[in-house]
C-alpha cells in the first residue's frame, strides 16, 4: 500500500486536554503529525467542530476536528506545519 500522506505519522502517548464549548476534557493523544493528531477521548465530537487542544508543557493549539469515530477523533491544526513539527519530535518515544 501506497502511504499518501504530506508529512509522516509517528505513534506517541501524550496526555493532552482538549477545549469543546468551554469545556475541558481529558484526552491522550497516541499518533502525531505536524499537520494534526489522532486522540483517545472519550466522547464524540462533530466533524468541523473548532476546538483547542493542551499539550502538556507545550501549550495550547487551535485546531479543527476532521473526523470522529468512536472514542478515537482526528483533529487538524490551524498553525504553520513547521512551527508544530518542532513540538511534536519531542513527543516522540
Amino acid at each position: 500500500m501506497v502511504n499518501k500522506r504530506s508529512f509522516p505519522r509517528e505513534t506517541v502517548r501524550a496526555k493532552a486536554r482538549l477545549r469543546v464549548d468551554d469545556q475541558w476534557h481529558d484526552c491522550l493523544i497516541t499518533n502525531s503529525s505536524c499537520l494534526g493528531v489522532r486522540l483517545y477521548l472519550r466522547m464524540s465530537v462533530a466533524t468541523s467542530k473548532a476546538v483547542r487542544i493542551q499539550i502538556a508543557e507545550f501549550g495550547q493549539f487551535d485546531a479543527a476536528v476532521v473526523w470522529c469515530e468512536g472514542d478515537e477523533t482526528g483533529l487538524q491544526f490551524e498553525h504553520d506545519p513547521a512551527e508544530i513539527a518542532g513540538m511534536l519530535a519531542a513527543l516522540a518515544p
